[in-house]
């Protein structure tokens, strides 16, 4: 009992397990306290370090293991900030995000020399440190703007890429100020410099992500080592940056935006990183910056607060001017101006960063760092409240923007049956999955119920095979709820639990083995494709998806007029956002607008690289479609059978990929059929809305020679609109205004198209056929059969779509096209097209 009484009252504290216990206590305790008092948990962890340091308690010495755990702690805290940086959004925004950053760095840079020189009499190394602590800032604030729900909101996106701007200048700043202090700074000192660090830049920003890339393909499903190898890279930087001549840091941050393409932030990979950093590393730094500051200087000189004053208006002051001046500049409302102001004040990562640097190099004394951990703390406090207060501003405005269908509860179900493939496909469900989704993942197993005592065992095995998976996500801390179903057809099994979860997404799995009586992917997925109508991917996936170079995304003609078809390109945007790889884009020419729109204007907008087909058949004759193995992902947008823009080739394209690219992961994805307004299955079959309208004889010409498009098109209508030619006028000028209507198969020499007009009661078609070809707008070709569709003005766009498709699965059967033109009557042409339609119904 005395030996302890001696050892408790031994201050401070040598022995190392008890040092380590009341650390841990701390990072357990302050956070607690400190977000009670609505005082970010950061600060209080820096506090904690105060009170239990040398000039208060005295209970921890900031001795070499303090140090040694708070340099870990500072390099693990840069190589986050890299690797948490949204690449994607900084792209999207580029010329926004660097004129923003650019301003927010310099406007309190140039301000903190003469304010360091001539208030401070700091020395001019000094006060050009100073503008790089001033100059950097946190994202502090940024949760709050996620749970308002503006996180997409213009201002905000602006405000998460300038972060990269302003933390890159203050550490290249850090770097220039920290050599011009040494004992060599001639002229060849800066020349060896200047070249060390283009070659360690090169070095670390493209051998890194090569050496990344060859790791994650050669060593999968093992985080553990894949996290020890994230951490050896990160250290190796930073002691090459040092060799170098640059601050440990600088490799450190340099080290996580190098590798931040190759972890998602979604997965199992970042979670673990996030863990060890935010639980145990980071909180050891911030204890070791709070045993710097000295209390005593704080109550004794006033000069602590002096700089405080000058650290705290240099930072509210700079920032709030370079956020209003980009509002002006940009156009943004008053609300968003004052939002950028929150996210942009608070000083956390970078500044104590390179606050400690600055300390070791004798450019900033104690009273310094006191004042900067006291400018942390007021603004950490300003911040918040900013983006509380204008951010709910915003929220109100983003409001009234209409319903965005994408925004709809998704709930993502993941059938599994091989368990080499199982944590995959749970990963690709944790890209997919929205940040903003409260709903879990569905791990589903069937087992077969064949009557006999191995079910049970069956069972037992998908059971083992499910919660392999559910602490796969549970490591990425995904909510998931495994789900076991027993039924005699496995497919039954999938569709029922479909039902009875109501999900939204399936992920499914798929060997890329087939036979001659497989119809498409093999009896299970065609029976499920056949009867769900949920979003459905089928993936292929043999190589890890963080290595992923480049997605080819194939989006067959027409695929845009499907109701699903909105849903489908948020669920893509969002896969190739997280996955970080360059998207390739491959169109039709009647989709390639609409494609290109909604990927560069919806959230997430993505810059991708577009490839134009005339003729959709040359899909995979293209020399511009080029997939590389292990590199390459191919997202093929498919469609079922009897839907708009089904047609007999998409269902023969997923076997022919598979078969001539079997190295390369790809996935098939069929959109929901289910429409949002009416939430019923939309098959456009050729009974219903779809049917072809009879074709009568003042509605066909057979001798449109000779003329050009608008012409044949007023021959062709003239006896319909004889007593109106006002009215004629007007549908010729709108279907030569718009894009041909042509659907799969890019039908040569033919043109369908639409359009709607109160003239007519009910659908009615119009033919004409040129023996020597019509002349039309924006067709390279002789157009040989021209069909226009006028509907009244309550058909709906899909409905007169569902005609135009029947019409073209008609017209792809060169048979047929050849017949049609040679028609010499309409009963002829009647006679053919029912033929070919009944054949196709009946197939």
């Amino acid at each position: 009992m005395e030996d302890f009484l001696n050892i408790s009252l031994n201050l401070p504290v040598n022995d190392p397990v008890l040092i380590f216990g009341i650390v841990m206590i701390i990072i357990l305790i302050a956070p607690i306290i400190v977000q009670k008092l609505k005082i970010p948990g950061l600060v209080g962890t820096i506090l904690a370090g105060t009170i239990v340091g040398p000039s208060v308690l005295g209970l921890l010495e900031r001795d070499d293991t303090i140090i040694l755990l708070g340099t870990v702690g500072l390099l693990y805290l840069m190589f986050m900030a890299g690797l948490s940086i949204d690449l994607n959004k900084f792209e999207k925004n580029r010329n926004k995000s660097l004129a923003f950053g650019l301003i927010s760095f310099f406007i309190p840079q140039l301000a903190a020399i003469p304010v360091g020189m001539y208030i401070l009499n700091f020395s001019l190394a000094s006060s050009i440190l100073l503008g790089s602590i001033v100059g950097s800032h946190t994202l502090l604030a940024y949760p709050i703007a996620s749970r308002i729900g503006i996180q997409k909101n213009a201002a905000v996106t602006m405000a998460m890429g300038g972060t990269i701007v302003t933390d890159m200048l203050s550490l290249i700043f850090l770097a220039i100020v920290a050599n011009t202090i040494g004992a060599s700074s001639g002229v060849g000192f800066w020349i060896t410099f200047v070249i060390l660090v283009v070659i360690y830049g090169v070095a670390v920003l493209f051998g890194l992500p090569i050496l990344g890339r060859w790791f994650f393909r050669n060593v999968r499903n093992q985080t553990n080592t894949e996290y020890v190898f994230m951490i050896a890279l990160l250290f190796i930087s930073a002691y090459l940056a040092e060799l170098v001549g640059l601050a440990a840091i600088i490799g450190a941050f340099l080290a996580g935006l190098t590798l931040n393409r190759l972890v998602p932030e979604s997965g199992t990979l970042m979670s673990r990183v996030q863990f060890v950093g935010n639980a145990l590393f980071i909180p050891f730094f911030l204890i070791s910056v709070g045993m710097l500051v000295d209390v005593r200087v704080m109550i004794e000189s006033w000069s602590v607060w002096l700089q405080t004053a000058a650290f705290t208006g240099l930072v509210v002051f700079g920032k709030g001017i370079a956020a209003k001046l980009t509002q002006l500049l940009f156009r943004m409302s008053a609300a968003e101006g004052w939002t950028v102001v929150g996210l942009t004040i608070p000083q956390a990562a970078a500044t104590l960063a390179v606050t400690l640097v600055g300390f070791e190099l004798g450019l900033f004394t104690q009273t310094s760092v006191n004042a900067v951990v006291l400018m942390i703390l007021i603004t950490c406090m300003i911040g918040p409240t900013f983006v509380e207060k204008f951010g709910r501003q915003v929220a109100l405005q983003d409001a009234k923007k209409p319903y965005d269908p994408k925004d709809a509860p998704e709930r993502i179900l993941v059938p599994l049956a091989n368990p080499q493939t199982a944590e995959t496909l749970m990963d690709i469900a944790m890209i997919v999955k929205k940040k903003n989704s409260e709903e879990p993942i569905f791990p589903l197993t069937v087992a077969r119920d064949t009557g006999s005592a191995d079910t049970d065992a069956r069972v037992a095995e998908s059971e083992k095979m499910l919660s392999h998976a559910v602490v796969h996500a549970a490591a990425a801390e995904v909510p998931v709820l495994p789900i076991t179903r027993i039924d005699m057809n496995i497919s039954n099994g999938i569709l029922r639990a479909i039902k009875e979860l109501r999900a939204s997404h399936v992920i499914i799995g798929w060997n890329g083995q087939i036979s001659a009586r497989q119809r498409i992917f093999g009896t299970v997925l065609d029976q499920m494709l056949e009867q769900a109508q949920q979003l459905v991917m089928v993936c292929k996936v043999d190589h890890p998806i963080n290595v992923t170079e480049r997605i080819f995304l194939m989006v067959p003609p027409y695929l845009d007029r499907e109701p699903g078809f909105s849903d489908a390109m948020s669920t893509i945007q969002n896969m190739v956002s997280e996955i970080g790889a360059d998207l390739i884009v491959v169109t039709s020419r009647n989709n390639h607008n609409t494609i290109r729109t909604v990927i560069e204007t919806e959230e997430p907008q993505i810059e991708g690289e577009y490839i134009t087909l005339d003729n959709w058949s040359d899909l995979l004759r293209d020399d511009r479609i080029n997939f590389q193995d292990e590199e390459d992902m191919v997202l093929l947008l498919s469609t079922r059978k009897g839907t708009v823009s089904w047609d007999d080739n998409l269902e023969r394209l997923p076997r022919i990929i598979a078969q001539n690219y079997p190295n390369v992961n790809f996935i098939t994805l069929y959109p929901s059929e289910i429409t949002t307004e009416e939430n019923v299955v939309n098959r456009i079959s050729f009974e219903s809305v779809g049917r072809i309208p009879s074709i009568s004889t003042e509605h066909v010409n057979f001798e449109l020679n000779n003329m050009d498009a608008g012409t044949a098109l007023r021959e062709l209508m003239g006896k319909k609109f004889h007593n109106n030619p006002v009215a004629l006028s007007e549908v010729v000028e709108r279907i030569l205004a718009q894009d041909i209507d042509n659907l799969p198969g890019e039908l040569p020499n033919v043109v369908l198209t639409k359009t709607r007009t109160t003239l007519c009661s009910k659908p009615t078609l119009f033919m004409g056929i040129s023996t020597e070809g019509i002349d039309y707008p924006n067709v390279e070709e002789k157009v040989n059969l021209l069909f226009v569709l006028l509907t009244p003005r309550t058909t709906t766009t899909q409905q007169s779509i569902s005609v135009l498709a029947n019409l073209a699965r008609v017209l792809a059967h060169k048979k047929t096209y050849r017949k049609i033109k040679e028609a010499k009557s309409v009963a002829e042409i009647s006679e053919i097209i029912d033929n070919v339609r009944l054949s196709i119904r009946n197939r």
